[in-house]
């Protein structure tokens, strides 16, 4: 596990769900796991994973921890981040997306 969960830094989480349409989705699939591994390469990520629905894989998943909204921030300012956002923008279903920034009320860390 990271350090810096274990270290019980408090923590900006995200969980996005996404909409992807049809006809895009082996496209997206694939893109999507470039940008997570770059994410995860980021200093201020604590992991960024990415998560099929098993019923509809068409609704995809973005578990997104930073250590810090400032962390979080600077992910969006990143060049592969504006270009995968640009380039995946009309393979998502954009009125079907849900973002959530989440607190923890319970971290497994905390036993």
């Amino acid at each position: 596990m990271n350090n810096q969960l274990r270290a019980g830094c408090l923590m900006y989480v995200i969980f996005n769900i996404i909409r992807v349409k049809q006809e895009c989705l082996d496209k997206f699939v694939v893109g999507v796991r470039e940008h997570a591994r770059n994410s995860n390469a980021e200093s201020g990520c604590v992991r960024y994973d990415v998560l099929q629905d098993k019923e509809d894989p068409h609704v995809i998943c973005l578990y997104e921890v930073f250590q810090n909204e400032n962390a979080f921030r600077k992910h969006l300012t990143y060049d592969y981040y504006k270009a995968w956002m640009e380039r995946s923008k009309e393979w998502r279903h954009g009125e079907q997306r849900i973002r959530h920034v989440l607190d923890y009320i319970y971290r497994s860390e905390d036993v």
